[in-house]
């Protein structure tokens, strides 16, 4: 008789500890994430990882690796605005395998592009698709009224920003025949300091195809 009623004891409370569980995921609404709430965990979790970094998701894609997940894309990027940012592009599919990425690539580096020739990453193409890059292959090509310019004023006191155009036309102030580029980014290199900026229009190939300089008062800290 004590055995039958210490198991039943057991199962009681074995059912009592099932029952709630089953009760807080109910209460706490824990179904099926979604798109939204998978991309910002992923987000979330990197951002605490890696504090210096800006992350951005990229693409989000039901997974194929297991249903009620989700192939979440994003860029981690470090110093956005020098000469040579550095991008990592990651792939997860989450939940089904938690923060640890199925495809980790070093896009850029020391600008360096290395590309992602084996990733099927949508944001990977032969054409330069983000600001970083853009910047990063502006400074590889050595160029020499940037590398002058950055040698002169420093790289950590240079700041670097990237626009993509689908249609550029640039004023007669700064090109006299009044040049017009479709699908280019205008790359701008202005320093602490230094008494006018670097502009350079770069092909969606990776081409220097005009290069000016405007003026402006000296910037400070």
């Amino acid at each position: 008789m004590d055995l039958l009623v210490r198991v039943g004891i057991i199962a009681a409370i074995l059912i009592a500890i099932f029952g709630g569980y089953l009760a807080f995921k109910y209460v706490a609404g824990s179904g099926p994430l979604t798109s939204t709430q998978a991309a910002q965990n992923v987000q979330r979790d990197l951002a605490a990882s890696y504090p210096n970094a800006s992350v951005s998701v990229i693409n989000v894609t039901p997974s194929t690796l297991e249903k009620n997940s989700w192939n979440i894309f994003v860029s981690l990027v470090y110093n956005a605005t020098r000469p040579c940012p550095t991008v990592y592009l990651e792939e997860y599919d989450y939940p089904a395998t938690g923060f640890v990425p199925t495809v980790a690539n070093l896009y850029t580096e020391h600008c360096i592009i290395y590309g992602l020739s084996n990733s099927s990453l949508p944001y990977y193409t032969y054409l330069i698709t983000s600001p970083e890059v853009a910047i990063a292959k502006s400074f590889n090509t050595s160029y020499p009224s940037l590398v002058v310019y950055v040698n002169t004023y420093g790289y950590n006191n240079t700041n670097v920003y990237a626009k993509h155009y689908t249609n550029l036309a640039l004023n007669k102030s700064v090109s006299p025949s009044g040049n017009t580029y479709a699908d280019v980014w205008l790359i701008n290199y202005t320093a602490i300091h230094a008494p006018d900026s670097q502009y350079v229009v770069l092909s969606s190939t990776g081409t220097i195809l005009y290069n000016y300089t405007l003026s402006h008062p000296p910037l400070s800290h």
